[in-house]
Protein backbone atom coordinates (compact mmCIF):
# COMPACT_ATOMS: atom_id res chain seq x y z
CA UNK A 1 0.00 0.00 0.00
CA UNK A 2 3.05 2.35 1.09
CA UNK A 3 4.59 2.04 -1.98
CA UNK A 4 1.50 2.06 -4.29
CA UNK A 5 0.77 5.76 -2.88
CA UNK A 6 4.68 6.36 -3.27
CA UNK A 7 4.65 5.50 -7.08
CA UNK A 8 1.30 7.44 -7.61
CA UNK A 9 2.61 10.21 -5.77
CA UNK A 10 6.19 10.89 -7.34
CA UNK A 11 4.83 9.94 -10.75
CA UNK A 12 2.18 13.00 -9.70
CA UNK A 13 5.47 15.11 -9.33
CA UNK A 14 7.40 13.90 -12.89
CA UNK A 15 3.81 14.45 -14.55
CA UNK A 16 3.47 17.73 -13.57
CA UNK A 17 6.49 18.59 -15.42
CA UNK A 18 5.01 17.05 -18.63
CA UNK A 19 1.90 18.59 -19.22
CA UNK A 20 2.50 22.10 -21.29
CA UNK A 21 6.04 23.99 -21.65
CA UNK A 22 7.58 25.05 -18.76
CA UNK A 23 8.15 28.75 -18.14
CA UNK A 24 11.69 28.09 -17.23
CA UNK A 25 14.82 30.65 -17.70
CA UNK A 26 16.98 29.76 -20.53
CA UNK A 27 17.62 26.05 -19.51
CA UNK A 28 17.38 23.11 -22.55
CA UNK A 29 15.47 20.07 -22.19
CA UNK A 30 13.90 21.56 -19.03
CA UNK A 31 11.21 19.20 -17.95
CA UNK A 32 14.29 16.78 -18.01
CA UNK A 33 16.83 18.94 -16.21
CA UNK A 34 13.84 19.23 -13.92
CA UNK A 35 13.23 15.51 -13.03
CA UNK A 36 16.58 15.06 -12.46
CA UNK A 37 16.64 17.70 -9.63
CA UNK A 38 13.35 16.54 -8.00
CA UNK A 39 15.49 12.78 -8.03
CA UNK A 40 18.30 13.75 -6.52
CA UNK A 41 16.42 15.56 -3.71
CA UNK A 42 14.71 12.95 -3.13
CA UNK A 43 17.01 10.52 -2.67
CA UNK A 44 18.91 12.79 -0.48
CA UNK A 45 16.09 12.94 2.02
CA UNK A 46 15.35 9.27 1.71
CA UNK A 47 19.31 8.80 2.76
CA UNK A 48 18.86 10.89 5.83
CA UNK A 49 15.34 9.93 6.83
CA UNK A 50 16.39 6.44 6.70
CA UNK A 51 18.50 6.69 9.80
CA UNK A 52 15.95 8.65 12.02
CA UNK A 53 13.96 5.58 13.46
CA UNK A 54 17.06 4.02 15.06
CA UNK A 55 18.94 6.27 16.16
CA UNK A 56 18.30 6.56 19.81
CA UNK A 57 18.56 2.57 19.61
CA UNK A 58 21.92 2.89 18.23
CA UNK A 59 23.23 5.06 20.54
CA UNK A 60 22.22 3.05 23.45
CA UNK A 61 23.70 -0.49 21.83
CA UNK A 62 27.06 1.09 21.91
CA UNK A 63 26.74 2.12 25.41
CA UNK A 64 25.15 5.42 25.05
CA UNK A 65 22.80 7.31 27.39
CA UNK A 66 19.58 9.60 26.63
CA UNK A 67 21.59 11.98 27.36
CA UNK A 68 24.15 11.43 24.69
CA UNK A 69 20.84 10.41 21.91
CA UNK A 70 20.15 14.43 22.79
CA UNK A 71 23.36 15.39 21.85
CA UNK A 72 23.73 13.43 18.74
CA UNK A 73 21.32 14.95 17.43
CA UNK A 74 21.67 18.45 18.52
CA UNK A 75 25.31 18.06 16.59
CA UNK A 76 23.54 17.47 13.24
CA UNK A 77 21.51 20.75 13.94
CA UNK A 78 24.76 22.75 15.15
CA UNK A 79 26.67 21.42 11.74
CA UNK A 80 24.09 22.27 9.99
CA UNK A 81 23.87 25.77 11.37
CA UNK A 82 27.58 26.84 10.99
CA UNK A 83 28.28 25.74 7.42
CA UNK A 84 25.04 25.82 5.29
CA UNK A 85 25.45 29.05 5.09
CA UNK A 86 28.84 28.78 3.59
CA UNK A 87 28.66 26.32 1.29
CA UNK A 88 25.39 27.32 0.23
CA UNK A 89 27.24 30.59 -0.12
CA UNK A 90 30.37 28.71 -2.24
CA UNK A 91 27.31 27.78 -5.01
CA UNK A 92 26.69 30.94 -5.58
CA UNK A 93 30.62 31.40 -6.50
CA UNK A 94 31.38 28.03 -8.06
CA UNK A 95 28.03 26.80 -9.34
CA UNK A 96 25.35 24.34 -7.94
CA UNK A 97 26.45 21.18 -9.56
CA UNK A 98 30.01 21.67 -8.07
CA UNK A 99 28.23 22.07 -4.65
CA UNK A 100 26.18 19.35 -4.64
CA UNK A 101 28.83 16.90 -6.19
CA UNK A 102 30.86 17.45 -3.54
CA UNK A 103 28.05 17.45 -0.59
CA UNK A 104 26.49 14.18 -1.66
CA UNK A 105 30.04 12.73 -1.49
CA UNK A 106 30.39 13.80 1.89
CA UNK A 107 27.17 12.51 2.60
CA UNK A 108 27.91 9.16 1.31
CA UNK A 109 31.01 8.78 3.72
CA UNK A 110 29.41 9.81 6.52
CA UNK A 111 26.56 7.08 6.12
CA UNK A 112 29.74 4.61 5.68
CA UNK A 113 31.55 6.02 8.91
CA UNK A 114 27.84 5.73 10.78
CA UNK A 115 26.99 2.00 9.99
CA UNK A 116 30.47 1.00 10.70
CA UNK A 117 30.78 2.39 14.01
CA UNK A 118 31.72 0.53 16.74
CA UNK A 119 32.15 3.46 19.21
CA UNK A 120 29.79 5.91 20.20
CA UNK A 121 32.27 9.00 19.19
CA UNK A 122 32.08 7.26 15.59
CA UNK A 123 28.76 7.73 15.58
CA UNK A 124 29.21 11.57 16.70
CA UNK A 125 31.98 12.22 13.68
CA UNK A 126 29.44 10.26 10.67
CA UNK A 127 26.51 12.31 12.37
CA UNK A 128 28.40 16.03 12.42
CA UNK A 129 29.99 14.99 9.05
CA UNK A 130 26.51 14.53 7.88
CA UNK A 131 25.28 17.67 9.20
CA UNK A 132 27.75 19.68 7.29
CA UNK A 133 26.04 18.31 4.16
CA UNK A 134 22.86 19.66 4.71
CA UNK A 135 23.39 22.90 2.65
CA UNK A 136 22.00 20.66 -0.80
CA UNK A 137 18.34 22.01 0.49
CA UNK A 138 19.14 25.32 0.00
CA UNK A 139 21.30 24.57 -3.13
CA UNK A 140 18.72 22.82 -5.19
CA UNK A 141 16.62 25.88 -3.83
CA UNK A 142 19.20 27.92 -5.53
CA UNK A 143 19.16 25.95 -8.40
CA UNK A 144 15.20 26.66 -8.59
CA UNK A 145 15.33 30.13 -8.39
CA UNK A 146 18.38 30.02 -11.07
CA UNK A 147 16.16 28.81 -14.01
CA UNK A 148 12.85 30.12 -12.92
CA UNK A 149 10.87 33.71 -13.17
CA UNK A 150 9.61 34.93 -9.79
CA UNK A 151 5.83 34.68 -11.08
CA UNK A 152 6.41 30.82 -11.19
CA UNK A 153 8.88 30.10 -8.33
CA UNK A 154 6.46 29.25 -5.85
CA UNK A 155 5.19 26.24 -7.51
CA UNK A 156 8.23 24.66 -8.55
CA UNK A 157 9.85 25.03 -5.11
CA UNK A 158 6.20 23.35 -3.71
CA UNK A 159 7.08 20.38 -5.64
CA UNK A 160 10.81 20.71 -4.45
CA UNK A 161 9.45 20.44 -1.27
CA UNK A 162 6.97 17.37 -1.70
CA UNK A 163 9.79 15.26 -3.33
CA UNK A 164 11.62 15.86 -0.07
CA UNK A 165 8.31 15.05 1.97
CA UNK A 166 8.12 11.71 -0.31
CA UNK A 167 11.36 10.96 1.29
CA UNK A 168 9.79 11.59 5.17
CA UNK A 169 7.24 9.15 4.27
CA UNK A 170 8.72 6.35 3.11
CA UNK A 171 12.64 6.87 4.75
CA UNK A 172 11.71 5.96 8.33
CA UNK A 173 9.62 3.09 7.16
CA UNK A 174 12.01 1.32 5.38
CA UNK A 175 14.85 2.33 8.42
CA UNK A 176 12.74 1.11 10.81
CA UNK A 177 12.54 -2.19 8.83
CA UNK A 178 15.86 -3.00 8.01
CA UNK A 179 16.89 -2.09 11.68
CA UNK A 180 14.39 -4.77 13.06
CA UNK A 181 15.53 -7.48 10.42
CA UNK A 182 19.27 -6.53 9.99
CA UNK A 183 20.63 -4.71 12.43
CA UNK A 184 22.07 -0.95 12.44
CA UNK A 185 24.24 -1.40 9.65
CA UNK A 186 22.46 -2.37 6.64
CA UNK A 187 20.07 0.71 6.82
CA UNK A 188 22.74 2.80 7.45
CA UNK A 189 24.74 0.97 4.69
CA UNK A 190 22.04 1.61 2.37
CA UNK A 191 21.97 5.47 3.34
CA UNK A 192 25.10 5.48 1.70
CA UNK A 193 24.49 3.66 -1.15
CA UNK A 194 21.99 5.73 -1.61
CA UNK A 195 24.03 9.15 -1.85
CA UNK A 196 26.71 7.31 -3.88
CA UNK A 197 24.07 6.34 -6.58
CA UNK A 198 22.55 10.19 -5.98
CA UNK A 199 26.08 11.59 -6.61
CA UNK A 200 26.74 9.29 -9.81
CA UNK A 201 23.37 10.47 -11.43
CA UNK A 202 23.85 13.99 -10.45
CA UNK A 203 27.24 13.59 -11.89
CA UNK A 204 26.43 12.13 -15.26
CA UNK A 205 22.23 13.72 -15.83
CA UNK A 206 22.30 16.91 -13.30
CA UNK A 207 24.19 19.91 -15.67
CA UNK A 208 24.75 23.78 -14.07
CA UNK A 209 22.04 25.97 -15.32
CA UNK A 210 22.50 27.55 -18.48
CA UNK A 211 21.74 30.98 -16.76
CA UNK A 212 24.11 30.26 -14.07
CA UNK A 213 27.59 32.42 -15.32
CA UNK A 214 30.40 31.02 -13.71
CA UNK A 215 31.98 34.91 -13.94
CA UNK A 216 29.05 36.63 -12.94
CA UNK A 217 29.24 38.70 -10.27
CA UNK A 218 29.12 37.28 -6.14
CA UNK A 219 27.93 39.24 -3.69
CA UNK A 220 30.54 39.76 -1.10
CA UNK A 221 30.30 38.64 2.65
CA UNK A 222 29.40 42.36 3.75
CA UNK A 223 27.18 42.45 0.86
CA UNK A 224 25.62 39.42 1.66
CA UNK A 225 25.29 40.92 5.59
CA UNK A 226 23.67 43.85 3.90
CA UNK A 227 21.27 42.14 2.26
CA UNK A 228 20.91 40.36 4.71
CA UNK A 229 19.71 43.41 7.42
CA UNK A 230 17.27 44.63 5.34
CA UNK A 231 14.06 45.39 6.88
CA UNK A 232 12.27 43.01 4.69
CA UNK A 233 14.56 39.80 4.39
CA UNK A 234 14.87 40.55 8.59
CA UNK A 235 11.10 39.84 8.81
CA UNK A 236 11.11 37.40 6.44
CA UNK A 237 14.22 35.16 8.30
CA UNK A 238 12.55 36.00 11.68
CA UNK A 239 9.43 34.58 10.58
CA UNK A 240 11.00 31.81 9.15
CA UNK A 241 12.95 30.75 12.69
CA UNK A 242 9.49 31.09 14.25
CA UNK A 243 7.72 28.98 12.47
CA UNK A 244 10.36 26.48 12.59
CA UNK A 245 10.66 26.58 16.41
CA UNK A 246 6.71 26.18 15.88
CA UNK A 247 6.71 23.05 13.28
CA UNK A 248 9.36 21.48 15.66
CA UNK A 249 6.83 21.72 18.90
CA UNK A 250 4.27 20.19 17.12
CA UNK A 251 6.72 17.19 15.74
CA UNK A 252 8.44 16.77 18.85
CA UNK A 253 5.50 16.42 20.57
CA UNK A 254 2.97 14.97 18.92
CA UNK A 255 4.06 11.28 19.82
CA UNK A 256 3.99 11.29 23.44
CA UNK A 257 1.04 13.31 23.12
CA UNK A 258 -0.57 10.31 20.68
CA UNK A 259 1.00 7.64 23.19
CA UNK A 260 -0.64 9.70 26.77
CA UNK A 261 -4.43 10.44 24.93
CA UNK A 262 -4.90 7.55 22.51
CA UNK A 263 -2.55 4.75 24.34
CA UNK A 264 -0.87 4.55 20.57
CA UNK A 265 2.97 2.77 20.14
CA UNK A 266 5.01 3.46 17.78
CA UNK A 267 3.30 1.55 14.91
CA UNK A 268 -0.04 3.80 14.79
CA UNK A 269 2.58 6.50 15.45
CA UNK A 270 4.49 5.83 12.30
CA UNK A 271 1.10 5.55 10.57
CA UNK A 272 -0.61 9.04 11.61
CA UNK A 273 3.48 10.47 10.13
CA UNK A 274 2.53 8.52 7.51
CA UNK A 275 -0.86 10.37 7.27
CA UNK A 276 0.32 13.77 7.61
CA UNK A 277 2.94 13.17 5.21
CA UNK A 278 0.84 12.38 2.51
CA UNK A 279 -1.60 15.40 3.22
CA UNK A 280 2.00 17.81 3.16
CA UNK A 281 3.31 16.37 0.24
CA UNK A 282 -0.31 16.62 -1.86
CA UNK A 283 -0.94 20.06 -0.84
CA UNK A 284 2.96 21.28 -2.33
CA UNK A 285 2.34 18.66 -5.38
CA UNK A 286 -0.96 19.49 -5.91
CA UNK A 287 -2.83 21.79 -4.29
CA UNK A 288 -0.47 24.35 -3.88
CA UNK A 289 0.24 25.02 -8.05
CA UNK A 290 -3.41 25.54 -8.38
CA UNK A 291 -3.29 27.95 -5.51
CA UNK A 292 -0.79 29.52 -7.02
CA UNK A 293 -2.46 30.09 -9.98
CA UNK A 294 -5.28 32.14 -8.26
CA UNK A 295 -3.93 33.68 -5.09
CA UNK A 296 -1.36 36.24 -4.67
CA UNK A 297 1.92 35.17 -2.47
CA UNK A 298 0.34 37.28 0.33
CA UNK A 299 -2.69 35.35 0.33
CA UNK A 300 -1.22 31.90 0.29
CA UNK A 301 1.25 32.72 3.43
CA UNK A 302 -1.53 34.17 5.49
CA UNK A 303 -4.32 30.87 4.57
CA UNK A 304 -0.88 28.30 5.26
CA UNK A 305 -0.44 30.13 8.96
CA UNK A 306 -4.30 30.50 9.35
CA UNK A 307 -4.98 26.90 8.56
CA UNK A 308 -1.84 25.78 10.49
CA UNK A 309 -3.36 27.97 14.10
CA UNK A 310 -6.61 26.37 13.33
CA UNK A 311 -5.46 22.80 13.36
CA UNK A 312 -2.84 22.80 16.06
CA UNK A 313 -5.91 24.79 18.54
CA UNK A 314 -8.22 22.21 17.21
CA UNK A 315 -5.30 19.45 18.59
CA UNK A 316 -4.70 20.51 21.47
CA UNK A 317 -8.35 19.52 22.66
CA UNK A 318 -8.86 16.57 20.46
CA UNK A 319 -10.13 13.22 21.96
CA UNK A 320 -11.25 10.94 19.11
CA UNK A 321 -9.22 9.37 16.28
CA UNK A 322 -12.23 11.49 14.00
CA UNK A 323 -11.52 14.87 14.89
CA UNK A 324 -7.58 14.18 15.02
CA UNK A 325 -7.22 13.15 11.53
CA UNK A 326 -9.13 16.18 10.47
CA UNK A 327 -7.47 18.91 12.55
CA UNK A 328 -4.37 17.13 12.06
CA UNK A 329 -4.59 17.20 8.39
CA UNK A 330 -5.97 20.89 8.69
CA UNK A 331 -2.18 21.72 10.37
CA UNK A 332 -0.03 19.08 7.76
CA UNK A 333 -2.01 21.70 4.77
CA UNK A 334 -0.99 24.75 6.80
CA UNK A 335 2.77 23.84 7.29
CA UNK A 336 2.97 22.64 3.64
CA UNK A 337 2.12 26.01 2.49
CA UNK A 338 4.04 27.98 4.74
CA UNK A 339 7.32 25.77 4.33
CA UNK A 340 7.15 26.70 0.54
CA UNK A 341 5.48 30.50 0.72
CA UNK A 342 8.11 31.34 3.16
CA UNK A 343 11.26 29.64 0.80
CA UNK A 344 9.57 31.56 -2.27
CA UNK A 345 9.82 35.17 -0.43
CA UNK A 346 12.96 35.06 0.88
CA UNK A 347 14.08 33.89 -2.64
CA UNK A 348 12.33 36.78 -4.85
CA UNK A 349 13.63 39.38 -2.31
CA UNK A 350 17.05 38.98 -2.59
CA UNK A 351 19.34 39.24 -5.54
CA UNK A 352 20.24 36.44 -8.05
CA UNK A 353 23.80 36.52 -7.16
CA UNK A 354 22.67 36.33 -3.54
CA UNK A 355 20.88 33.29 -3.83
CA UNK A 356 22.84 30.19 -2.30
CA UNK A 357 23.83 33.00 0.37
CA UNK A 358 20.56 33.76 1.43
CA UNK A 359 18.68 30.47 1.50
CA UNK A 360 21.60 28.82 2.69
CA UNK A 361 21.20 31.69 5.93
CA UNK A 362 17.48 30.89 6.51
CA UNK A 363 18.27 26.90 6.43
CA UNK A 364 21.10 27.48 9.01
CA UNK A 365 18.20 29.32 10.62
CA UNK A 366 15.87 26.57 10.91
CA UNK A 367 18.51 24.11 12.12
CA UNK A 368 19.21 26.62 14.75
CA UNK A 369 15.02 26.42 15.64
CA UNK A 370 15.49 22.38 15.27
CA UNK A 371 18.10 22.21 17.70
CA UNK A 372 16.70 24.79 20.62
CA UNK A 373 12.72 23.60 19.92
CA UNK A 374 13.01 19.89 20.94
CA UNK A 375 14.24 21.11 24.84
CA UNK A 376 11.30 23.81 24.75
CA UNK A 377 8.93 21.54 23.75
CA UNK A 378 9.94 18.87 26.35
CA UNK A 379 8.97 20.91 28.75
CA UNK A 380 6.14 22.43 27.78
CA UNK A 381 4.72 18.55 27.57
CA UNK A 382 5.87 17.52 30.55
CA UNK A 383 4.59 20.90 32.36
CA UNK A 384 0.95 20.99 30.28
CA UNK A 385 0.54 17.19 31.58
CA UNK A 386 1.36 18.15 35.28
CA UNK A 387 -1.22 20.74 35.21
CA UNK A 388 -3.95 18.64 33.37
CA UNK A 389 -4.02 19.99 30.27
CA UNK A 390 -2.01 17.31 27.95
CA UNK A 391 -2.57 19.63 24.57
CA UNK A 392 -0.63 22.58 26.16
CA UNK A 393 2.24 22.28 24.05
CA UNK A 394 0.05 22.92 20.96
CA UNK A 395 -1.78 25.85 21.94
CA UNK A 396 1.90 26.94 22.92
CA UNK A 397 2.85 26.26 19.29
CA UNK A 398 -0.38 27.91 17.93
CA UNK A 399 0.61 31.08 19.72
CA UNK A 400 4.15 31.32 18.40
CA UNK A 401 2.82 30.64 15.03
CA UNK A 402 -0.21 33.58 15.66
CA UNK A 403 2.83 35.95 16.50
CA UNK A 404 4.51 35.63 13.10
CA UNK A 405 1.30 37.28 11.27
CA UNK A 406 2.05 40.80 12.12
CA UNK A 407 5.62 40.01 10.67
CA UNK A 408 4.34 39.51 7.32
CA UNK A 409 1.65 42.02 7.36
CA UNK A 410 4.74 44.73 8.40
CA UNK A 411 6.51 42.64 5.77
CA UNK A 412 3.50 42.78 2.80
CA UNK A 413 3.46 47.32 3.97
CA UNK A 414 7.13 47.57 3.51
CA UNK A 415 6.72 45.68 -0.07
CA UNK A 416 3.82 47.35 -0.71
CA UNK A 417 5.99 50.92 -0.14
CA UNK A 418 8.84 50.08 -2.75
CA UNK A 419 6.12 49.65 -5.53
Amino acid sequence: MRMLIFSVSYRHLVTVLSNGNLPFSGVSSSRATFSVLLSVVFLDNLGFAIVVPYLYFYVLSLGGSTFLYGVLLASYSLMSFIFTPTIARLSDRFGRRKILLAALAVASLSYFIFGAAQAVWLLFLGRMLSGTTAATVPVAQAYVADVTTKNIRLRYLGLLGAAAGLAFIFGPAIGGTLSGLFGYAVPSFLASALAFTNLVLAYFLLPEPASFNIKKTVVSFSALVGILKQRKVVLLLAQYFMFFISFVFLQASISPWLQTVFGFGSLETGLIFFYLGVVSVTTQAALLPMLSKRLGRFAIISLGIGFFIIGLFALSVASSLAVLLIVAAIAAFGYGIQYVALNTLISINTPESAQGGALGVAWAIAGLAQALAPVLAASAFSFGVSVGFVGLVFVLSALISLATTPMIAMFKKIAAEKT
